[in-house]
Parts: structure tokens; sequence; C-alpha cells
């Protein structure tokens, strides 16, 4: 009889905690897109684990704002994964991560930035985008927890940054290119200089970029 009351104990124990997280209230569109996410993630991604990687990513994007915009004097973000254009000192395009992913599959093609804040054109481009940097990073990183870390950074910086990290890395002492945390996060290619309308610089950014992603993630447990 005791044994079956502890274990009614731990049992009402464990029930608290898994509520207190499933209240646990949600920023911005959040809850309301979670089923759309979902839908999004069965469709074009249904092997992704763990799950709650993508709503945290959205989260560290754009705290589930349908309408957050990045505006600064080159650089246009819109939307809830922030997909971004960015223009040089001479006006010409120096990149357009909408168009570039617009690219990566024929359920994109009706996406422009005349309608970039569109739910799902953003919630599809997120899954897409990132699975296809999370099979690329399987082939370049170690651990399931190295390659999702790799795929947050390229969401953030770009594959291109993603690869001369890795090329510093094989080149210093002690560094695994094979890992992300401690390794291909300290081997920085990005400027250090802070920049305006960010409060950091790019190096800073796109090395914490996963650990601030992986830190929200524990809030979408068992809500996708």
């Amino acid at each position: 009889m005791k044994r079956k009351i502890a274990l009614t104990g731990a049992f009402l124990v464990g029930l608290a905690v898994s509520l207190s997280a499933t209240a646990q209230r949600l920023p911005g569109d959040a809850e309301k897109l979670l089923p759309s996410l979902k839908a999004e993630i069965d469709q074009y991604w249904p092997g992704l684990a763990p799950r709650s990687f993508l709503p945290a990513l959205i989260e560290q994007e754009s705290l589930w704002k349908i309408g957050a915009t990045l505006k600064t004097s080159r650089e246009l973000g819109c939307g809830l994964g922030q997909f971004t254009r960015a223009t040089n000192a001479d006006g010409t395009t120096r990149f357009d991560a909408l168009a570039e992913t617009r690219l990566l599959h024929p359920s994109l093609a009706g996406w422009s930035w005349k309608d970039c804040y569109a739910v799902q054109y953003q919630l599809r481009a997120v899954v897409i985008k990132t699975h296809l940097s999370d099979e690329r990073c399987s082939l370049l990183l170690d651990s399931p927890y190295d390659i999702k870390a790799c795929a947050a950074a390229i969401h953030n910086g770009g594959a291109g940054s993603m690869s001369k990290r890795i090329k510093l890395c094989s080149l210093a002492q002690g560094c695994n290119p094979r890992r992300w945390f401690s390794n291909l996060e300290r081997q920085c290619p990005q400027s250090r200089v802070k920049v305006q309308g960010y409060g950091e610089d790019f190096c800073t950014i796109n090395s914490k970029y996963p650990g601030r992603v992986f830190a929200r993630m524990p809030k979408y447990e068992g809500r996708l």
C-alpha cells in the first residue's frame, strides 16, 4: 500500500510539472499558429525531431509576431521567419533570402515581397529551408544536437558563413569542425563591429543564435 501511495505521489508531481509546462504562455500568435506549423511539418518534414526546434527558431526570429519587421538602411526582414534582403552601398542587391527560398520548392513559387508576411508561405519556407539545411549539416557534423545548431546558424547567417566556420576550425589547433558548441561557434567569420539596429555585431549574433534557439525549445515540448 505504501508503495502504491508513493508511486501515485510521484505521478501527481510529474503531472503537475507537465501541466505547468503546457500552460506556459507563448509569445505573439504562437498559440493560434502552432496547428498551422504542425501541418507544414507533417507535410514537408515529418521526421523532424525534436519538433520543438522549429517553433523555438520562429520565436527567436520574430517572437511569433506575424507583422514582425526588421528594417535598417540597407536591410529589410519580414514575417515570422524574418526572411531578409539586403543591398550594397551602391544600391545593388547583396542577397535576397526570400527569392532564394522561393526556388527551393514548387509550393513556394507564388511567394513574393508583395506578400512577404503571408503566414502560410512563411511557415512553409521555414520548414523547407531548415529541413534542407539540416540535411546538409548532417553530412558535416556528428551529433543530432550539433546538426540542429548548424541548421539554426545557417538560417541566421547563411550557408556560406557556415562553410567559412568549418574551414577556420579545421585550421585551428584543438578545434573539431564536426562540433558546433565550443568549436565552430568560436570560429567566427563575420564582422565584430556592432551594427546599428541590432545591438550586437554579426559575429556575436550568429555564434549565440543556436544556443538562444535551444533555450526557447522547452516551452514547445508536446505542443506539436
